[in-house]
């Protein structure tokens, strides 16, 4: 457990060192309080509409900008997780990891945890920036309700930490087995292609359950669950864990377990070394290297 929060640790200092990580944060934040000031009608010529008497900060509508602005962010989670465990290969840091005495689940396992938490942060500024938009001037006031931390907590906890989780693991995984981003990029590809598939299933009423199901991003899930409810509970009642929304967390969570953890076993640490004599001279080289780290960790 002590080196597999060291990793983390040092994939989370690592990042936050990273002038793209805050990039992304601030570009998230920026976006979703203009989504929010165009719900609200501050731009004439610009219009997100939910309906003409729901509230922009009512849960569903929170929930739903959450999970559509989560949908364009999956580029962000291809970069981050894939470049956690792929740079240590193009670098050459991977020598210094794999001669020291760490398990491979501290490093797989750690990687990818520092990788997420980094994540959750930066997807912390969908939320974030939902808010902040709410006090955009210009916004109708007949279009805002009292504000609840609920409101913008739930769409962070229940939509995308899990989207994160899931989308991350796989491009966690093809980043270690493949050591190249590439494919990563590409499997970034094919999931929005999936979600522009599902809302389509969902035009068919026979199928509307089934493209909630496959939706990776849940938006469809979403809408499902709360199709049929009127505008007073559209504003007041928060969208919990229930029914088709809570299957399809539940399956893909449980797909991206199953990725992580066959990722896991398919990863192998013998053998990446290029000769033994070079194992032998990074074990010393990687004992300072890994010490150092635990020590800004903890600082």
């Amino acid at each position: 457990m002590k080196a597999l929060l060291i990793v983390a640790g040092f994939e989370v200092r690592q990042r936050a060192r990273t002038l793209s990580t805050w990039v992304y944060l601030a570009a998230f934040v920026a976006l979703a309080m203009l989504w929010t000031a165009a719900a609200g009608g501050v731009f004439k010529d610009t219009v997100v509409a939910f309906g003409a008497r729901v509230l922009i900060n009512g849960p569903r509508q929170v929930a739903l900008s959450s999970a559509f602005l989560g949908c364009a962010a999956v580029i962000v989670v291809a970069a981050i997780m894939g470049r956690a465990v792929q740079q240590d290969f193009e670098h050459g840091m991977h020598h210094f990891f794999f001669s020291a005495p760490i398990p491979k689940s501290a490093y797989v396992f750690g990687r990818f945890l520092g990788a997420f938490a980094v994540l959750a942060l930066v997807f912390a500024g969908i939320p974030l920036g939902e808010w902040l938009g709410t006090f955009v001037p210009g916004i109708d006031p007949d279009r805002l309700g009292a504000h609840r931390a609920g409101t913008y907590l739930l769409p962070w906890l229940l939509t995308l930490l899990p989207n994160v989780f899931i989308f991350g693991a796989i491009f966690f995984v093809l980043a270690a087995l493949t050591r190249r981003m590439l494919p990563v990029y590409v499997a970034s590809i094919v999931l929005m292609v999936g979600y522009t598939i599902a809302p389509s299933l969902a035009h068919d009423f026979d199928y509307k359950t089934l493209a909630a199901l496959i939706d990776p991003f849940a938006t469809t899930a979403l809408v499902r669950l709360t199709e049929y409810w009127p505008i007073a509970e559209r504003n007041a009642r928060p969208l919990l864990l229930e029914g088709v929304y809570l299957a399809n967390r539940l399956i893909w969570c449980g797909f991206a377990l199953a990725v992580l953890l066959l990722g896991y076993w398919r990863f192998h640490l013998v053998g990446l070394l290029e000769t033994r004599g070079f194992e032998a001279r990074g074990q010393d080289e990687a004992a300072p290297i890994l010490s150092q780290a635990a020590v800004n960790t903890r600082e």
